[in-house]
């Protein structure tokens, strides 16, 4: 800790931290972290657009993607510019979009291994590997009987995943789902899109403030109290995102979230979260291992590896990295600004037209299930 310390007490530089538009990822990997540093003395700007006048020697953007000129006109007065890309890359398509404009960045911070080989196809500036700091922290009392309860925790959209995996697991506990309810109405027609393509009929039933059945799940609405209130009785949780490209390029963070929290988790074999806990030494649970989930020896060996690898996500290693990333930066090299234009034009063709095979072929499935389920 004192070397995390001095990296952040002979930092000389400032550093510019946005947009902060109020999201869940631009809270915990801009906001939070900003305000740490500025409570170690660090100079820090915070921005919530792109238009906002930034005076700084490097800048983090997180997640969403600034305009060529924006990033050129950084470039060109030699200011540093780091990306976190968090989960930004939901589909093939956007990294087509972006593809070119990555060249522009003079670093990468990165919560998932795999998001950094997708970044190296075309950008050479250092990657930095980073972690989300633990938000939610929790006293979880091995020492008391657990409720027999599952928690799972997600957004609406990987409400699918878990209906899927429940039809198809036949699970003898207790679930309990939490997600953000309150955007039912926003997310249901890509809840319909969705559960059609899995062969699974729309459904929503029993609806309160507080709770709903979607097609046959009981799901209850979010909040921070009830999921300290749950991580602490539950006997264990899993996650069940489908193997997909955009599920592939996922933070672990709710994996970290459990594990750092001694609560025993299950997740698939393809999802990073398990790629993750394996390059660290432990062997996270799957899905189809409920009695090992359940068992009293990986209850343990969670204990044990939260005790010796938490560290990785206190706010002051996090915040050090930041730091560091900054000091390795490397503003990107000189280019042909025609041929850059060129490429990147010839990337947006590419992304339209993935994009419009990807609506075709959505909307031709869409018909064949529903002709299929109705």
């Amino acid at each position: 800790m004192d070397c995390t310390q001095n990296t952040i007490r002979n930092f000389t530089g400032s550093i510019a931290i946005g947009p902060l538009v109020g999201l869940p990822s631009s809270d915990w990997v801009g906001e939070d972290v900003a305000n740490y540093l500025l409570s170690q003395n660090v100079r820090i700007t915070k921005f919530n657009d792109f238009n906002s006048p930034i005076v700084s020697d490097y800048i983090i953007v997180v997640k969403l993607m600034p305009s060529v000129a924006w990033l050129m006109d950084k470039a060109n007065a030699g200011i540093k510019v780091l990306y976190a890309p968090v989960d930004i890359f939901h589909s093939p398509y956007v990294f087509w979009q972006y593809k070119e404009r990555l060249k522009l960045f003079s670093g990468f911070l990165l919560h998932n291994d795999r998001v950094g080989k997708l970044v190296s196809k075309t950008a050479t500036a250092p990657q930095f590997p980073i972690e989300h700091y633990l938000k939610y922290q929790i006293h979880r009392d091995l020492s008391t009987e657990k409720q027999q309860e599952l928690l799972w925790i997600g957004h609406l959209e990987y409400i699918p995943s878990l209906i899927h995996y429940l039809k198809e697991s036949h699970l003898r506990l207790r679930i309990r789902a939490l997600t953000d309810l309150e955007k039912l109405p926003a997310y249901e027609d890509y809840l319909e899109k969705s559960l059609h393509k899995l062969c699974i009929p729309y459904m929503v039933t029993n609806k309160t403030n507080d709770s709903a059945v979607i097609c046959g799940v009981y799901v209850e609405q979010w909040t921070e109290q009830k999921q300290a209130d749950l991580m602490t009785s539950c006997v264990a949780a899993f996650d069940t995102k489908i193997d997909s490209f955009a599920y592939n390029l996922k933070p672990p963070t709710k994996a970290q979230q459990f594990i750092y929290n001694k609560l025993p988790f299950a997740c698939s074999e393809a999802s990073y979260s398990f790629e993750y806990f394996k390059q660290l030494g432990l062997k996270v649970a799957k899905l189809t291992e409920l009695d090992y989930l359940l068992s009293g020896s990986y209850s343990k060996k969670i204990a044990q590896f939260c005790d010796a690898e938490r560290w990785r996500v206190d706010m002051k290693i996090v915040g050090a990295s930041y730091i560091n990333a900054c000091q390795n930066a490397k503003l990107p090299p000189k280019f042909s600004t025609f041929m850059f234009f060129l490429m990147n034009s010839l990337y947006f063709f590419v992304y339209l037209s993935l994009r419009l095979v990807d609506k075709i072929t959505t909307l031709s499935m869409l018909k064949i299930i529903k002709r299929v389920i109705s």
